[in-house]
């Protein structure tokens, strides 16, 4: 169980990692400066992912009657990137739109996550 969770903390770490860099990369409204605290904004997000998200996503899950299945994701996610950007000073994200596509490219990464790590792998 331990090395199951921390397997998926990894893999969500590498892949947060890189969501964030091609984010910064090809967005001039995200910023990472200095670039060297780039793991540490993946590290933190994939610990808000990984822990949170388990923790919060059934309550939601029962407060919206389970009809909310594809945003409970989004509204997470959003909200952990809100958080770490205001726990990583190094991370700046100029303007609600874009926080909003940001967030959008994290659940999709986080849902494909969700499928191929907690489905097909250790399902």
């Amino acid at each position: 169980m331990t090395e199951q969770l921390l397997i998926k903390l990894g893999v969500r770490f590498a892949v947060f990692l890189a969501v964030f860099a091609f984010v910064a990369w090809k967005n001039p409204k995200v910023r990472i400066h200095p670039k060297i605290a780039l793991p540490l904004v993946g590290l933190v997000f994939a610990l808000l992912n990984t822990g949170l998200y388990w923790l919060f996503k059934p309550i939601l899950n029962v407060a919206t009657l389970g009809v909310a299945w594809l945003v409970v994701p989004f509204v997470l996610n959003g909200v952990f990137l809100w958080a770490t950007e205001k726990l990583i000073r190094p991370l700046k994200i100029e303007g609600f739109f874009t926080m909003v596509k940001v967030a959008i490219i994290l659940t999709a990464a986080h849902g494909l996550l969700w499928l191929v790590l907690d489905k097909m792998i250790f399902g």
